[in-house]
């Protein structure tokens, strides 16, 4: 008979769960700066814990876009550049209307609750780490109707890889404040059957904040 998988004992999973949120807090207020060596034996010296959960704490925020790890080299802390931000900003920008237009006839009621019960949340949250994964959920529930089953799973990539740059924009942008009108009219706009404009209304919407994110990504690289 099979062995059952091993459980994580709960205070493990608490202590990397610890370790990560204040390792992702120390590099969006720049106590840790980019390309910053993070040396796992003083981490673990610092949480009085042994280098597996620091290197389980480094994989979590690798996935999400905080920590470069280099073979042979160690884990660095990872700049976010205009050229990477660019690119994937692009390839999101040319599929998610497709899939969004596709998506928004087969919304039903739970998909709007589904939604608005998100943005509820945003409007009350002062993490803005917790922002940005609720704006990756609000993503998954308006383009989860569709049948573009491989596009939408390039789009949750982009937001899994890319919470570090969703959360620098909830922080640097919007002072920890995000603002959920643009899609709250999204969802207007398709309750009264504007599905063409409101796919046009949210990706002006998206290149307008992404143009403000790339002045700031030049702005960071010019004092640095």
């Amino acid at each position: 008979m099979p062995k059952s998988p091993r459980k994580t004992p709960k205070s493990k999973s608490t202590s990397i769960t610890k370790i990560v949120n204040n390792l992702r807090k120390d590099i969006l207020y720049g106590r840790l700066k980019p390309d910053e060596h993070l040396k796992e034996f003083r981490i673990a010296e610092i949480y009085k814990v042994s280098r597996v959960p620091i290197r389980e704490a480094f994989r979590i925020l690798h996935s999400e876009g905080y920590v470069k790890m280099i073979p042979n080299r160690g884990s660095y802390v990872r700049k976010v550049t205009r050229d990477y931000f660019v690119e994937y900003g692009e390839v999101y920008r040319l599929i998610g209307p497709t899939v969004l237009r596709d998506s928004i006839p087969r919304w039903n009621s739970s998909t709007y609750k589904k939604a608005y019960s998100i943005l509820d949340k945003i409007d009350t949250s002062k993490d803005f780490n917790k922002t940005s994964h609720l704006l990756w959920d609000f993503a998954k529930t308006i383009f989860g109707k569709s049948k573009f089953e491989f596009m939408k799973s390039i789009i949750n990539d982009i937001y899994m890889h890319n919470i570090r740059s969703i959360a620098d924009i909830v922080y640097k942008l919007q002072n920890m404040k995000y603002d959920t009108y643009p899609h709250r009219k999204l969802l207007s706009l398709c309750k009264e059957g504007k599905n063409e404009e409101a796919v046009k209304f949210w990706f002006d919407y998206l290149a307008k904040l992404s143009e403000s994110f790339q002045k700031f990504i030049n702005e960071q690289e010019k004092t640095n």
